[in-house]
């Protein structure tokens, strides 16, 4: 199915948008699906541990395929990922010849499809979406390429919000008073309860926040909050494989040292004792490899240790 003008210009906007965390990645891609002729699309990001960004159609064993065997051994996808060019199966004659057609996309019952690689990235790496279609219309060369040319904005919709040096995002929410939408999201369950959500939403309405979080599996998660105005912020949560050399509770009062509180502050804030904060305090200062406070405080600001037991502390 053709698209107009019109309608083009309208997607580019959704996919700007969402690549900003302003309104879920399934829109724009539900619209190119469903007004492309397409029966499934899946966005897959540019690593070996994440799965689909997006999954709108593929079963998920088809799913599984598509992350692993198709993008990494595939020969189609490899050619189109090396080139950094879009691929239809009408483009490449010998497809329907390959074990990977017969083995893992014809028994679903796709017959034409495209993959897209996106930038940024190189080679299997690079983010991809993949469309598939159970008729045999290869995409009319219009469409083919508007994608094309979409394909660099569309990359940001595998990692929305981000801005240099984040860490890829496991989670993108806009949490708002009204409700929490999840812009994207690779794990099933969130590490934080509403409740933590609008607290670290509503301590980013003045300003960014960074803090570290461990939750009920013992599993450390970083959490970058951003206001989003008028109504919200957005939140991006991150998996960290190397929380770093500081316990939780060292990790409360390094936040809290870090907004110039006193030990005594901190202590009665806290619900410790004075010398147990002075001694978190030397503990970290010897840790972290710090001369004294100012520098421990420099330091926390600039790496985001900071917890949600700091900044209720700070914002009560």
């Amino acid at each position: 199915m053709t698209a107009d003008v019109q309608w083009w210009a309208r997607l580019a906007r959704e996919v700007r948008a969402a690549g900003r965390g302003e309104l879920p990645v399934e829109t724009p891609l539900r619209a190119v699906r469903d007004k492309l002729g397409f029966a499934c699309v899946a966005l897959v990001s540019g690593s070996k541990q994440r799965t689909a960004t997006v999954n709108l159609g593929y079963p998920a064993d088809m799913l599984g395929y598509l992350t692993t065997t198709y993008r990494w051994k595939c020969p189609i996808h490899r050619r189109a990922a090396r080139l950094g060019l879009p691929l239809r199966f009408a483009d490449i004659p010998e497809v329907h010849e390959t074990r990977t057609y017969r083995e893992g996309i014809q028994p679903y019952g796709f017959r034409e499809g495209v993959t897209l690689p996106l930038a940024p990235g190189t080679g299997p790496e690079r983010s991809f979406m993949a469309l598939s279609s159970t008729h045999d219309r290869p995409l009319d060369d219009g469409s083919f390429l508007a994608l094309t040319m979409l394909s660099h904005d569309l990359a940001a919709l595998a990692d929305p919000g981000a801005e240099p040096g984040d860490p890829a995002a496991d989670a993108v929410l806009h949490v708002s008073p009204a409700k929490v939408d999840v812009r994207s999201a690779v794990v099933e369950r969130l590490p934080l309860s509403e409740h933590e959500l609008r607290l670290a939403a509503r301590c980013a309405a003045a300003e960014r926040t960074g803090f570290r979080h461990r939750d009920a599996d013992g599993v450390w998660w970083q959490v970058r909050a951003r206001a989003r105005r008028p109504d919200g912020a957005l939140l991006r949560l991150s998996r960290l494989p190397d929380p770093g050399p500081l316990t939780g509770r060292e990790l409360d009062v390094v936040g809290l040292v870090a907004r110039g509180w006193s030990n005594e502050r901190i202590s009665a804030a806290l619900g410790i004792a004075v010398r147990t904060v002075r001694s978190h305090v030397e503990s970290s200062l010897v840790k972290l490899d710090c001369p004294n406070r100012t520098a421990l405080a420099r330091h926390a600001l600039e790496h985001d240790l900071d917890t949600l037991s700091a900044l209720e502390a700070a914002h009560r």
